[in-house]
């Protein structure tokens, strides 16, 4: 990844909060404003498998997760 630099200063005027780029697009990412087709694949396939009633009871997940 090629860094960016300001070519002029920036006036900061309020406080502010900087970040590596790394930190922001993940940050993004998790908020939701990125597109995420490996995650929105697993939901689709984990939606309709809910709706075919192919689903864990609440028992035995909570078994196994002990």
């Amino acid at each position: 990844m090629k860094p960016e630099t300001a070519v002029h200063a920036i006036p900061i005027e309020q406080p502010m909060v900087l970040i590596p780029m790394g930190e922001y697009k993940l940050l993004l990412e998790e908020a939701g404003f990125t597109k995420t087709p490996r995650l929105d694949k697993r939901i689709a396939r984990a939606r309709a498998r809910f709706h075919k009633g192919q689903v864990i009871s609440w028992k035995k997940l909570k078994d196994e997760l002990r």
